[in-house]
């Protein structure tokens, strides 16, 4: 009988501080890894795929050198390196805190699967992740720089990637795990009154986007915009049935009260 597989991305809001270039929340982080454990021994979670996002170890660098805007001259080439193995210290770091609570997480590549076009995913070969997928081993990957046929090479979006995974696989359950407990009607951060929105329906997410746009009540990164501009892309999926979930994880049992059934704040993406 397949196991039902649940893809789950850390957020690179959660797993760093933002607001420090190169600085982990090693706390969060241990504390993650020892919920998502637990998760698994209590069967909570049959199968899984965890998708990391880079956070103040990648955003620094990418801006800097603008590698966002794709291959303009050679001087790139010795930065985007650079950048690429101060992102993979992170995973190291990422990797190390999963091993240490006993999960065989396996270090995966998004660029040795996927080639972009336009910033957009053109080719994908998810073979290999399938297989370690089918052995018992948990694949662990996270935003990246990709070939780029067009570009030269692209930013390739953790967010983008966790949808990608959940449809090719055939998941179960796509949870986002943030530093806040799901998408607000304004920035929870600067705005102490912003209320949680706990439903969006899949086919209202535009209208949602507009809306917070007319206000201007999306954060300064555009983060949220882009995870929900993610999130509506799997329109299909959650209409089929995949349950879909932007939760916090800064404090320890946010997700195992969810996997239980369990009333906490989040905002689960619906299809009515």
């Amino acid at each position: 009988m397949k196991k039902e597989l649940t893809v789950i991305k850390l957020g690179g809001s959660l797993l760093t501080d933002k607001s420090k270039p190169y600085t982990p929340r090693k706390s969060v982080i241990e504390s993650t890894a020892r919920e998502i454990k637990v998760c698994l021994d209590d069967g909570l979670i049959e199968s899984l795929v965890i998708v990391h996002g880079v956070g103040s170890f990648g955003h620094p660098p990418v801006l800097e050198h603008k590698l966002h805007m794709g291959f303009k001259d050679p001087k790139q080439l010795l930065p985007l390196s650079k950048t690429q193995h101060i992102v993979n210290e992170f995973r190291l770091m990422l990797t190390e805190a999963f091993h240490k609570v006993g999960l065989p997480v396996n270090l995966l590549h998004p660029s040795s699967m996927i080639v972009a076009e336009k910033m957009k995913f053109a080719k994908v070969s998810f073979e290999p992740l399938k297989g370690w997928l089918s052995i018992g081993t948990i694949p662990l990957l996270g935003g990246d720089v990709l070939y780029d046929s067009v570009m030269g090479f692209s930013i390739g979006s953790g967010d983008i990637l966790a949808v990608e995974l959940a449809n090719q696989l055939e998941a179960k359950r796509l949870i986002f795990a943030m530093d806040v407990a799901g998408i607000y009607d304004d920035n929870p951060q600067t705005n102490p009154d912003a209320s949680l929105i706990c439903d969006i329906d899949i086919h209202d997410i535009a209208r949602v986007l507009e809306g917070m746009q007319q206000l201007g009540r999306l954060d300064a990164s555009g983060a949220m915009k882009g995870k929900l501009a993610s999130v509506s892309t799997a329109m299909g999926l959650i209409e089929e049935g995949l349950e879909t979930t932007l939760l916090s994880m800064m404090d320890y049992g946010n997700l195992i009260a969810l996997l239980k059934g369990q009333e906490i704040d989040c905002t689960r993406i619906i299809s009515r």
